[in-house]
């Protein structure tokens, strides 16, 4: 088994890379059994900590700036003129947006109920266009009139 050390080379016959020490690839070589002599070098990095946490203030920074834009008003407008008043799963039971389909139309994960209220304090569940007739009203039985009587 050949020594390993800081050499590799590629052996001409096999066409894979090995490691071997100095000398041995340099015979190797020499006798043309090898194509090649490539010493294996090993680099290192030096990470500045502040240089990670200035990438990650950045990166929150974008992440609520990208937040705050998808809360502003004519983006919750916008999904608000989206919902359809047919649709159930749009509303709460009190006629307003539901949330879970405002903050998918936003984006917005964070969204709240105050937001959407501050920004769009009267928006509801819009009626249908046409006028609903009142139910006709039911005759109320007669009663008959007479003596109280204690008799089953």
């Amino acid at each position: 088994m050949l020594k390993v050390s800081a050499s590799a080379l590629l052996c001409a016959d096999a066409g894979e890379i090995v490691t071997v020490d100095d000398i041995l690839g340099k015979q190797l070589i020499a006798a043309g059994a090898a194509k090649a002599h490539l010493p294996v070098r090993r680099e290192t990095a030096m990470i500045d900590p502040k240089s990670i946490e200035e990438a990650e203030r950045e990166r929150s920074r974008a992440l609520a700036e990208a937040e705050a834009a998808r809360k502003k008003p004519d983006v919750i407008k916008q999904a608000l003129d989206q919902l359809d008043a047919e649709e159930d799963e749009d509303w709460t039971a009190a006629g307003k947006p539901a949330m879970d389909r405002i903050k998918e139309l936003t984006g917005s994960a964070t969204l709240t109920r105050a937001e959407v209220d501050a920004a769009f304090p009267d928006f509801s569940r819009p009626l249908n266009d046409a006028p609903t007739a009142p139910p006709p009203a039911q005759p109320v039985p007669a009663t008959k009139a007479g003596p109280r009587s204690s008799a089953p």
